[in-house]
Formats: structure tokens, sequence, C-alpha cells
């Protein structure tokens, strides 16, 4: 009986931190979400043509349209906000 006891009870410690890590991760990934959007939405004006032809130069590519640039945005300020995160936490 003692046996059974406490073999429940490993479970459910097991299952309460398994929970609390997926509570910590999820906490994580949604602070790094928003931060990733607000950072992205700095580069929504009209001046990031010369951001685009910098990366034509730097790249030495003729062929950066609109989709390869939002996807270079998008990883820099997601890297930058886990950055931020790590040095916060």
């Amino acid at each position: 009986m003692q046996l059974d006891r406490a073999v429940e009870s490993g479970y459910e410690k097991a299952y309460c931190k398994m929970m609390n890590d997926v509570e910590m991760q999820d906490a994580k990934d949604n602070w790094i979400e928003t931060r990733a959007e607000e950072l992205i939405k700095n580069f929504g004006n009209d001046n990031d043509w010369q951001i685009v032809e910098l990366l034509k130069i730097k790249l030495e590519s003729k062929t950066i349209d609109k989709k390869i640039y939002d996807q270079f945005i998008t990883d820099i300020c997601y890297s930058q906000a886990k950055t931020e995160y790590s040095k916060r936490f």
C-alpha cells in the first residue's frame, strides 16, 4: 500500500513539474512573440526600400523581393526578442 502511494506521489510530482515547465515555456513564447511583433512594426514605413537595396548589395543578389525581405525582418526581430528575453530572465 505504501509503495502504491509512493509511486502515485512520484507520478503526481512528475506531472506537476511537467505542467509547470509547459506553463513557463508558454509564458516565454508569448513574451517573445509580443516583443517580436513590436519590433516588426518598426519596419512598416516608406524607408524600407533603403534596407532592401542594402541587402541586395550585401548579398550580391538582385532577386530580393518583399517576401524575402519580410522573412529577413521577421527572423531578425524574433532573434532580437529571444536575446532580450535571455538577458532579462
